[in-house]
Parts: structure tokens; C-alpha cells; sequence
């Protein structure tokens, strides 16, 4: 394991901010992208199954890791990372790193072997192995999260987001109005999200339940937490995308929001 000194309460604040602030940004991985960031990092491998990508040194990117929709072999070894998320890929191994936040999505065919995982999520997922990691949320670990979210996501009233689409799909359509067509805007969304579930589910519905052997509950979690913290105090957000993105965020919540009213009074 990457081990690191602890950091002084007087800059812990500061990354702490830095990082949530920039959650928004990933380097990306994939096999369109791959090759340059060979070249800048000197990564070994061709990706194939006898000579997987060795990522083993993450200095000067992004903190926030996406590796999605690859085919290639990867083995992510020896390093610390805030937050990885692999979302519909396989042939991933994760050996020796320290992570904050571990999201796996639509997967399969991934290795994890001692590793310390701080939090993570494992949805839509099955035929991966999990040895002697140590995570804070061990009891999390083998529940078939796959099996708990069989209900469509459009006909899954719990969330806000889709009785907001639902609610405004219905008053388009009653209100009588010129612009009563809108309606199928959030209609169409209702049927990309089940689509997406739909995707997910048959990406892995052929494979084996997830083997776990040996995962321990995670000790001293704060040394860990202020390890990672370590690893990213040199990193400063970039302003000017942060700030874009809470303009674009604000003026979209108006759009909406305009949208509500109109359809409501209509």
C-alpha cells in the first residue's frame, strides 16, 4: 500500500474543497483515448489479454478517474486515487491502491486484490472477484445490488426526478395549449432512462454472482482519508470550468423552472 505522512488541519479544508469542487471533471479512459495518455504517463502494454495496460502512476491528472465502454485489459496497481468509476467495461484489475470513492457500474470480468476502498458502489454487476480488500462499508459489499434494482426506473415513483418528468409529461398534454407537444420531451426521457436499465441489466444478465473471499472491514479510516488527502495537496481546481459549469447549472435550473410555471399556468 502508498503510504503518506499525515497533512496539518490548516490546508485540510482547502483540498477538501478543491476535490468536491472539481467532481465534475474526469480524465477519461477508454480505447479512443488510451494511446495519448500512454504517451504522457508512459504506461506499459497493448491492452491485449497477455499484456494488459499497466496504470501505475497517476501524477498530474485529474483526480476523478472514468473508464468506460473498453474492451482492453487493464491492471490498475500501486497508486491512490479519489474517485474511479468504471462504468460498462471488463477486464479491469485493481491491485494495491488506496481509493476514496469506488463506483462500478455495468461490469464484469474485474479483479479487486488488496485494496483500501473508503466508499463505493456496486450496481449492475456481476462475474468480478473481491480478495482481501479492506473497505469502511464492508456490510455493503455483497449485497446482489443488481437484484435490488429490477424495477424500471420509469415506473420507480420513489424518485423525484421521475415524478418530476411524469408531472410534466401530464400537464403538457392537458393543458390545452399550443405547446401541449412539449409533453413528449419528458416522455422521451422516460424512455431513455428504461432503456438504460434495460441495457445494464442484459450487459450482465449471463454472468456468475460475484466471489468474495477474505475482505475485512477497513481500520483507521481517518489516516487513510488524510493519506489521499496527501496525494492531492498540490492540486488546484481550474476556476474558470468550475464557474462555467455553475452558470450553465443555474441557467438550466431557470429554463426549467420558466418551463414549470408556463405549463402550470397554461
Amino acid at each position: 500500500m502508498v503510504k503518506n505522512k499525515l497533512i496539518s488541519d490548516d490546508n485540510l479544508n482547502e483540498i477538501i474543497k478543491n476535490l468536491k469542487r472539481n467532481k465534475f471533471y474526469n480524465i477519461e479512459i477508454s480505447d479512443k483515448k488510451i494511446n495519448s495518455l500512454k504517451t504522457e504517463k508512459g504506461w506499459q502494454g497493448d491492452g491485449s489479454e497477455f499484456e494488459s495496460i499497466i496504470i501505475d502512476d497517476l501524477k498530474g491528472l485529474q483526480p476523478n478517474l472514468l473508464i468506460h465502454r473498453s474492451t482492453l485489459h487493464y491492471i490498475i496497481k500501486d497508486v491512490i486515487i479519489y474517485k474511479l468509476k468504471c462504468r460498462n467495461t471488463q477486464n479491469i484489475t485493481i491491485e494495491n491502491c488506496t481509493i476514496y470513492k469506488l463506483d462500478i457500474q455495468g461490469c464484469y470480468n474485474m479483479t479487486l486484490i488488496n485494496n483500501r476502498i473508503l466508499h463505493h458502489k456496486i450496481i449492475y454487476t456481476k462475474g468480478n472477484v473481491f480478495v482481501d480488500n479492506e473497505l469502511s462499508q464492508i456490510e455493503k459489499l455483497e449485497e446482489k445490488d443488481y437484484n435490488t434494482i429490477t424495477n424500471s426506473l420509469g415506473r420507480n415513483l420513489s424518485n423525484p426526478a421521475i415524478c418530476c418528468l411524469y408531472f410534466l409529461a401530464i400537464s403538457a398534454f392537458l393543458s390545452g395549449t399550443f405547446f401541449w407537444f412539449e409533453g413528449f420531451i419528458p416522455v422521451g426521457l422516460l424512455i431513455l432512462l428504461n432503456y438504460l436499465h434495460y441495457a445494464k441489466i442484459k450487459r450482465i444478465e449471463d454472468k456468475k454472482d460475484n466471489y468474495y473471499v477474505k475482505n475485512t472491514e477497513l481500520q483507521n479510516k481517518n489516516i487513510v482519508y488524510n493519506e489521499i488527502l496527501v496525494n492531492y495537496k498540490d492540486f488546484k481546481i481550474n476556476w474558470f470550468q468550475y464557474n462555467l459549469l455553475v452558470f450553465i447549472g443555474i441557467m438550466v435550473g431557470i429554463v426549467i423552472t420558466l418551463l414549470l410555471i408556463f405549463v402550470i399556468l397554461s
